[in-house]
């Protein structure tokens, strides 16, 4: 080895050492940095053609990949559970506590109360005052948590829209940074800052979003969505909350890839992170919730409803109107069963009775004639019509049936008590809603009574089905223009490959209930309804609407009920008594002044057996409405719970992610202390190296 390389040997030893020092002294400095990761540095010997060159440092963040990917996971874990469990934690705080007096829970419970008291007194003006207000209060309650739950919705988009512009900010940072780190490395600098920067930000984004990290061989990193769509490498992606052009409700997210101008929907690709929790508290959570408190609602007002038709009140009111039903007049009438429609005076007394037998499609008059009325609606008020001979006016007109008493008596309409009338599981008066006691502009029921052979009576508008997963994300929406003539044809064309095939089967029940469960294998868990301008005749109801198809319709009918006005303003048209079906002769008593039966029909319906949907098609069998309503706030209760203890423990896993790599990728002062000590003495070493040459060339020169 000549003296030259002895010399270069020692000054490269030495700068390689004093490089070494910088780099222990930055880590000390860096100590209390949140994020730092420590860099280790080491010499190596450099070798050219077998020879020892000199010395070289070797610089190396101590990154563990796979510790802070552990730790970036439960960041993302935490904020997706945290964002969904805040706002369920809010909407089932709404349904309120079940032992207060001022919950939901309190207005059902003064409700049967008040109608026990009816019951007791059913004459009583104070008693009708009391049950009528307690109606209102009720559905005034179901409206007040339906709104907030509707509200949380909204909450969410806006905070979703909050935490897309966040992001966007972040990627960018990271872009940037990028660039430094890789200048600094181009010019052998110290890129340590803008490392730990960016390792900074990356917490930050893993709270929004999920992503793959991987270094890149210049400097920096490279992200990506875990489906492999560029986030972030020289430039940065850009998410979009998208705008909703299919009528959905809500959109999705959408992506613009880094060195890309094309606009993907990524959705289903956010896995975790705040955004994603966002996304699964609007379109699947609180829908469910929400939709649950629709079911509720709506076996409510139909059981009131259902015991309201068969009664009267006293004195009977002259006319009666029905609901908006969705049929058409030339429906089979498809009622099996009896029923007793009657005129009577303001003293109850019998002016006319129509006794109604659907199983023989007669009419019989007080008189004893005998008539047909046909089999489709519009023939049955027409015979009945004619039946009563000019004594009242039957008519149905856009899907409305109603009917009128002339001058100042009064109608009344009673179930056979052995064969009562009955068109999907309701007697004719609750079917058509003539005598109602909570309305809405939405039907309430959605057993229509409806074959697959009648005829569905849509000449114009489709309707677009939105295909979505369990998180309640969009996979497809489809359109489909209603072909054929009869709901036979409807259902095969759903049940076809080009529709609906591939994902549910739509069947039609005995009761007129169309239902479109997903199938069991696959990912989709609700077939929902985004847009539907479908009309049946001229009744002005859509095909979702009559069915109950979709998410939106039916959880919407918690907003729309509430007592009918004229009960509001005259509690006196309680219906508190029932015509009596053996008083069908002309003058004989058929409503009687003190009588209770109504009443106890309304106390009786309160106690009832009702059957709840969820969302995804399952059913809630044979619940009181007391334990209906504690089910759901129940559910509510319990997913809020669930949610809040994922989160607790995604933050447990997170933080001994963190402990964990702070203690692989931290600074230890002991360790750089020695480190410090070892490059201060190695140092001088070489600065001794570098004097021993300087000395044999003093001793060369001087032997010349």
């Amino acid at each position: 080895m000549s003296v030259n390389s002895i010399m270069n040997t020692g000054l490269s030893a030495l700068l390689a050492n004093q490089s070494a020092l910088r780099v222990t002294s930055n880590n000390i400095a860096n100590v209390n940095t949140e994020g730092y990761v420590r860099q280790d540095a080491r010499t190596a010997q450099t070798v050219l053609n077998g020879q020892g060159t000199g010395v070289e440092l070797i610089v190396q963040r101590a990154a563990d990949r796979f510790l802070a990917a552990a730790h970036l996971a439960g960041i993302s874990n935490a904020g997706q559970y945290q964002a969904t469990a805040g706002l369920l934690d809010r909407a089932q705080a709404d349904f309120g506590d079940p032992t207060s007096s001022t919950s939901m829970f309190a207005a059902v419970d003064n409700l049967m109360s008040d109608a026990a008291a009816l019951a007791s007194d059913a004459s009583s003006s104070l008693r009708k005052t009391d049950f009528v207000s307690s109606v209102n209060a009720t559905f005034q309650d179901i409206q007040a948590t339906f709104e907030t739950i509707d509200g949380l919705r909204d909450e969410a988009h806006q905070k979703l829209t909050v935490a897309v512009s966040d992001t966007n900010q972040i990627l960018s940072q990271i872009s940037l940074l990028n660039a430094e780190i890789q200048k600094f490395k181009m010019a052998g600098a110290d890129a340590t800052g803008a490392e730990t920067q960016q390792s900074q930000l990356m917490d930050q984004l893993a709270g929004y979003i999920d992503f793959k990290v991987t270094q890149r061989e210049l400097g920096g990193v490279e992200l990506r969505t875990t489906s492999g769509l560029l986030l972030v490498d020289h430039r940065a992606a850009e998410l979009a909350v998208n705008q909703s052009t299919d009528g959905a409700r809500y959109p999705g997210v959408s992506i613009s890839p880094a060195g890309s101008d094309a606009e993907l929907d990524v959705t289903r690709q956010i896995q975790s992170g705040e955004i994603r929790g966002l996304l699964t508290a609007r379109d699947s959570d609180l829908p469910d919730l929400a939709y649950s408190l629709g079911e509720y609602a709506s076996a409510l007002a139909d059981q009131l409803n259902q015991a309201h038709n068969e009664g009267t009140a006293v004195p009977a009111p002259t006319s009666l109107t029905g609901r908006e039903t969705g049929l058409l007049g030339t429906d089979a009438l498809n009622f099996t069963g009896a029923a007793t429609f009657a005129v009577v005076d303001s003293s109850g007394r019998t002016i006319e009775s129509v006794q109604v037998d659907f199983d023989a499609g007669t009419l019989t008059t007080s008189a004893g004639g005998v008539t047909a009325m046909g089999g489709t609606v519009a023939g049955f008020a027409s015979a009945l019509n004619s039946a009563f001979g000019g004594s009242a006016t039957i008519s149905f007109t856009d899907g409305v049936m109603s009917l009128s008493a002339t001058g100042t008596n009064g109608v009344a309409v009673a179930q056979d008590p052995t064969n009562p009338s009955d068109r999907g599981g309701r007697g004719v008066s609750a079917f058509f809603g003539l005598n109602d006691l909570v309305t809405t502009s939405r039907p309430v029921f959605y057993q229509t009574g409806l074959s697959g052979t009648d005829t569905h009576g849509v000449t114009s508008g489709d309707i677009t089905f939105g295909i979505r997963n369990g998180n309640g994300d969009l996979i497809q929406s489809i359109t489909y223009t209603p072909g054929g003539t009869t709901f036979d044809d409807i259902i095969n064309d759903l049940n076809g490959a080009g529709v609906l095939g591939s994902f549910a089967t739509a069947s039609l029940d005995a009761n007129g209930s169309l239902t479109i469960s997903p199938n069991t294998a696959g990912s989709v868990a609700v077939i929902d309804v985004i847009s539907d301008t479908t009309l049946r005749g001229t009744t002005g109801t859509s095909l979702s609407a009559i069915f109950g198809l979709g998410i939106e319709g039916p959880a919407e009918r918690a907003r729309g009920l509430s007592l009918k006005d004229e009960l509001s303003l005259n509690p006196s048209l309680l219906a508190t008594s029932k015509f009596d079906t053996t008083a069908t002769a002309v003058g004989s008593v058929g409503v009687a002044a003190g009588s209770n039966d109504g009443a106890l029909a309304l106390q009786g319906a309160l106690g009832s057996a009702v059957n709840l949907r969820t969302m995804q098609g399952t059913e809630y069998l044979n619940l009181s409405l007391t334990d209906a309503a504690a089910q759901i706030a129940s559910d509510a209760g319990s997913k809020a719970t669930t949610l809040l203890n994922r989160a607790e423990a995604s933050e447990a896993l997170r933080e001994e992610a963190k402990l964990r790599r702070a203690s692989a990728e931290g600074v230890n002062l002991d360790e750089e202390m020695v480190n410090m000590t070892v490059f201060q003495q190695s140092y001088s070493a070489a600065s001794r190296l570098i004097q021993a040459s300087k000395d044999m060339y003093d001793t060369l020169l001087n032997m010349v």
